[in-house]
């Protein structure tokens, strides 16, 4: 009796305690689970912030690029109607006034002094007008659009050569393609800007234009030999200092535009892949 007293007792405590470790690895569970389910949610909520703002930089980079690409539209609109004008106005108006000077020359009354003064009048405005026409050309390249920008780029730098005291060379490798229109401009632009600071900036003396036509991208690259990114900053003065924005227009048409310093002068790169 004692006995199966002392049993009960027992049994009564051992099960109270396998209930106790029960309810404890029960608690220890649920409150894993718990820990799991809000680091879960906590990801997913880090995670659904991190996307939406990817996806607020995406669009407002977009926006950013569609911004700069409405204002290169409006940029080359006001441009060719400043070649028109030009055109129509002041070039007309200077080979006029070369013409009325022409005929003045043939005054049989005109003593040789002034008839030299006039020669020299004509070829001043002669040079004045080969200027505004380049100046209209550069403007307002219909060649671009016409011949592509391979023969633009040939033409720009055939031009220069003649109004420019320096030597410029242009080289030309692989099968010439025609690309899309506003990417030829962009292109054109940007090669445009780079050669005109070398002019104006490095001091350069010799400039090399080379164009290489693969089937995958065109790449094009522009050497002067002026004094380089590696002079002190009052020396080149102007150096770079557009081309941040020439790499930002040339991201809207997919290229990118690299710089590096050479032995002497520097070496402008730019790459524009072929869009499938």
């Amino acid at each position: 009796m004692l006995r199966d007293s002392f049993y009960l007792i027992f049994t009564i405590e051992f099960n109270s305690a396998n209930v106790g470790e029960m309810r404890y690895d029960i608690i220890m569970i649920l409150s894993i689970i718990a820990f799991l389910v809000i680091f879960a949610v906590m990801y997913f909520i880090q995670a659904a912030r991190r996307q939406m703002h990817e996806e607020a930089l995406i669009k407002e980079n977009d926006q950013l690029k569609q911004v700069l690409k409405d204002q290169q539209e409006l940029l080359e609109e006001e441009r060719v109607r400043i070649g028109h004008d030009l055109h129509d106005d002041l070039a007309q108006l200077l080979a006029g006034t070369r013409l009325a000077l022409g005929n003045l020359r043939l005054e049989p009354t005109l003593s040789e002094r002034n008839k030299s003064l006039l020669l020299r009048i004509d070829h001043d405005l002669n040079e004045l007008l080969n200027r505004v026409q380049n100046i209209i050309w550069n403007l307002s390249p219909d060649a671009l659009f016409e011949k592509g920008l391979s023969y633009a780029l040939w033409k720009m730098c055939d031009q220069l050569k003649d109004l420019r005291s320096f030597h410029i060379e242009f080289l030309e490798m692989g099968k010439v393609k025609r690309l899309p229109r506003h990417v030829e401009l962009l292109l054109f632009r940007i090669i445009q800007e780079i050669v005109n600071n070398a002019m104006r900036h490095s001091l350069a003396w010799h400039i090399n234009m080379k164009l290489y036509w693969t089937d995958t991208q065109l790449r094009i690259e522009v050497k002067d030999d002026g004094i380089g990114k590696d002079k002190p900053s009052a020396e080149r003065k102007g150096l770079g200092k557009g081309l941040p924005g020439i790499q930002k227009r040339a991201g809207l048409i997919g290229a990118s535009v690299t710089t590096a310093p050479i032995a002497k002068g520097t070496l402008f790169v730019v790459e524009c892949p072929f869009m499938k």
